[in-house]
């Protein structure tokens, strides 16, 4: 099992690089982040809709697999309260990573010199 094809957002790709170049991490590895981020500041299902703008980039399938793949999925259920399709659970998924990325962003731009951005992300 692993994730389906995603599209994010222009601007949630501009937020993606940020974070990779700021962390030091690969962007899937900061797609990861972003998702558990947008996951452990949620309180339900996301209502915003993020997908409004037309330029967009595609998160490739397979970046998301296996265990983790399946944490996430569960992580995802346990957030919405009910059983989801494979397709509604990549589509809650992009938009906790979209929720995750806004979040991260405000968490760069508040950042002070002196903190590390890695503990501040947590």
């Amino acid at each position: 099992m692993s994730n389906k094809r995603m599209h994010l957002s222009a601007k949630g790709k501009e937020i993606l690089d940020l974070l990779s170049e700021n962390i030091e991490v690969e962007r899937p590895q900061a797609v990861k982040i972003a998702l558990a981020k947008g996951l452990s500041i949620s309180n339900g299902p996301i209502l915003e809709d993020y997908s409004q703008d037309k330029n967009k980039w595609t998160i490739p399938d397979n970046i998301i697999k296996d265990k983790e793949y399946l944490l996430f999925k569960h992580l995802i259920i346990n957030e919405i309260g009910s059983h989801l399709a494979e397709d509604q659970i990549n589509n809650h998924m992009l938009a906790y990573i979209e929720k995750g990325l806004r979040e991260i962003e405000q968490i760069i731009n508040n950042k002070s010199s002196l903190e590390d951005l890695r503990i501040a992300i947590l």
